[in-house]
């Protein structure tokens, strides 16, 4: 990957020093010349690396004392860009503080997966390749920066997300060894294999779905998606696949009312701002008890804090109290049943989510 960001970069400059070189000594229109290569190479060397890229091994060889997954570089900044969008891109390491204040245990960093490995779990080629281009990455943002040169979003907001999805995968295998595992980062619900939207790229949720099952041999999956918007991304994903039990509570009046994967859905509760604590926490046991059942073999848990009242997108209402008791009674479910967690931070607009979420991880590390 350092290999790839040095040949962006590089072919960042060289275009624009060839189009201005060209302007400068032969004409006008011979400049067009550079802003073609710029369009171009991402075709080469996107070719490049998907050709001579391996697939790699997910092995973790010091298995940490708590099954927490954290990477500095999970939080994104981008020469304050970032402070445009209503995301909290930088609460996984205030989380993370959060946390270490009271438990000094070795975490997991993470390393990024190789684009071999992205590949053989389903990424698409043709996806990738868009990525490249910042008029492309603007409409998964929702931030107008199609002005910046792809090699600097590459750089300072896609690798940091890819980090972050490598983090997925590794927690889950941490997940399958200790019983739990929480990635500090994660839970891109709105991308798929094929796309993204609503600040989600990669799709960590879906590829550890095929990880699971390519990897790990496992056939029943459930997802416990407990964001305030709907999960439509891995949902398009496993629209043809039964093995793959989607549990998805969020409040449909908002983005992205995706009706199409909504399909895909095998158990729905609407959420909004007059949902309370007491009426989100019975019918999310109510829903638990009666949809986890004993031959399911994996659990990935979609732990966004949106849904705490104040929070600019989500438009509900759960206090903290209620957002800890969610995260306890979910953790409770998966014990009782014996199925290994993985648990995604997710979506989450506000400064004050961040303690909550804190709080809610404390409460569940035994």
């Amino acid at each position: 990957m350092q290999l790839y960001t040095f040949l962006d970069w590089f072919f960042t400059i060289g275009s624009a020093l060839m189009a201005i070189l060209l302007g400068f000594y032969v004409s006008g229109a011979a400049c067009l010349l550079g802003l073609l290569f710029y369009l171009i190479y991402p075709f080469i060397i996107e070719y490049s690396y998907n050709s001579l890229s391996e697939q790699q091994e997910i092995i973790i060889r010091n298995m940490p004392e708590i099954p927490i997954v954290y990477h500095e570089n999970y939080n994104i900044t981008a020469c304050g860009i970032e402070k445009w969008h209503p995301f909290d891109s930088c609460k996984y390491g205030n989380v993370y503080r959060q946390i270490r204040q009271k438990v000094k245990a070795q975490h997991f960093t993470p390393s990024m997966l190789s684009r071999g490995t992205l590949l053989y779990l389903g990424m698409s080629r043709w996806y990738l390749l868009k990525m490249c281009y910042s008029a492309y990455v603007s409409t998964l943002i929702e931030l107008p920066v199609f002005f910046l040169p792809g090699a600097f979003l590459r750089s300072s907001l896609l690798d940091p997300m890819l980090l972050a999805t490598s983090g997925s995968i590794y927690a889950a295998k941490l997940a399958i060894e200790k019983g739990w595992a929480i990635n500090l980062s994660g839970g891109y619900h709105h991308a798929s294999l094929n796309g993204g939207g609503g600040f989600c790229i990669y799709p960590d949720i879906t590829l550890v779905v095929n990880y699971l099952k390519k990897c790990q041999n496992l056939n029943k999956i459930v997802i416990v998606d407990l964001d305030a918007h709907q999960g439509n991304g891995y949902e398009r994903d496993f629209l043809q696949d039964s093995s793959v039990y989607i549990i998805d509570f969020y409040n449909s009046y908002i983005y992205p009312g995706d009706h199409e994967a909504e399909q895909a859905i095998n158990c729905f509760e609407h959420v909004d701002k007059n949902t309370t604590d007491e009426q989100y926490i019975m019918t999310l046991q109510r829903n638990l008890e009666k949809h986890l059942k004993d031959d399911m073999e994996f659990i990935i848990y979609n732990a966004g804090s949106d849904i705490m009242g104040g929070d600019p997108l989500g438009n509900c209402c759960i206090s903290p109290a209620g957002l800890q008791r969610r995260d306890e009674v979910v953790f409770k479910w998966a014990n009782h049943k014996k199925i290994p967690i993985l648990m995604l931070l997710s979506g989450g607009y506000q400064k004050e989510n961040t303690y909550a979420i804190g709080e809610s991880i404390l409460q569940l590390i035994p």
